[in-house]
């Protein structure tokens, strides 16, 4: 069995490893929190983020399930079976800088164009209400 400075370098040697694992593991943790940081989750604090709602309706006034509505940065939401979609995590923007709120033109369905994407404010930790889309034929 080791003793005195030979224990400490058997010591050292078993968690030196360890170390550099976690050292190694950390950057990855990190980044990982970001993209998850980034993700349509509604865990996220609101300090720099708002959230967007609102309604796809086909011309006659009927729910779109479905469709994917599209925020800037990335962030989405899918419209469901009453036509109603929410995108969470929707970085914050003003009056000179708005969002750009869009519709995903491949889940458009057959025999509808995609309508005109909508400028919004976005504000820290609000609703942004009412975005609504209405599909036209075509």
């Amino acid at each position: 069995m080791p003793t005195g400075s030979r224990l400490a370098d058997v010591r050292n040697r078993t968690t030196q490893p360890a170390r550099e694992i976690r050292v190694a593991i950390a950057p990855a943790i990190a980044a990982i929190t970001l993209v998850l940081a980034a993700c349509n989750s509604p865990n996220v604090p609101p300090g720099n983020y708002g959230i967007v709602t609102g309604t796809i309706t086909s011309s006659n006034g009927q729910p779109v399930a479905g469709v994917v509505v599209l925020a800037d940065y990335g962030t989405s939401g899918t419209s469901a079976s009453d036509g109603r979609y929410t995108i969470n995590t929707v970085p914050i923007s003003s009056s000179t800088s708005p969002t750009t709120i869009s519709i995903q033109a491949s889940s458009v369905p057959a025999g509808y164009r995609v309508p005109a994407p909508q400028m919004v404010q976005v504000i820290a930790g609000q609703t942004t209400p009412n975005i609504n889309f209405v599909l036209q034929p075509g």
